[in-house]
């Protein structure tokens, strides 16, 4: 009776330490950091909103109000993956601006030495300068250059206690 007990406890001990070896010799696979659905989406709208405007372009179409029902169509697609992201976009097309206002509140924009109030849903078009858009007290600085056509974009997302931001431009 001792023998199989005996015999058992090595069977174990080996069993053990073959598990052992096999944790020590297991490569580590390395893992890809998944990216934020915040972060897909504000780069999805620049590339895609990019590509929008070079259709347009192409086409010979109204490029601002393409790009606005842009903007409506991605925003619609962006809710169903983060209910709260909003933005602010600012596109400079030849000698205008339009800024358009997809947050859920009115936005304070100066433009050059205007000031406006922007409301929620709603573009307002100037002639093209530099721009300061203040949201929830804070400014963001915008600044464009000769060239025909710039994109620019502030990307919010609120949830819980925190409030993410990305300014793009």
């Amino acid at each position: 009776m001792l023998q199989s007990k005996k015999g058992q406890f090595y069977i174990l001990i080996a069993l053990l330490l073959i598990a052992y070896a096999f944790t020590l010799a297991r490569q580590e696979v390395p893992v890809r950091k998944v990216k934020e659905t915040f972060q897909l989406l504000h780069e999805g709208y620049i590339s895609e909103g990019t590509a929008a405007i070079n259709n347009a372009v192409y086409e010979e179409a109204n490029v601002t109000a393409v790009f606005a029902a842009f903007t409506t169509d991605y925003l619609a697609f962006a809710k169903s993956a983060a209910p709260n992201f909003r933005l602010v976009y600012l596109l400079k097309y030849k000698d205008k601006l339009v800024v358009g206002n997809r947050l859920d509140s009115s936005i304070n924009v100066t433009i050059g030495s205007a000031d406006y109030v922007v409301g929620s849903s709603t573009e307002q078009t100037t002639a093209a300068s530099n721009a300061t858009v203040t949201v929830a007290g804070i400014n963001y600085n915008f600044r464009f250059s000769q060239d025909d056509i710039q994109l620019k974009a502030l990307f919010r997302e609120a949830g819980g206690l925190t409030i993410r931001v990305f300014v793009s431009g």
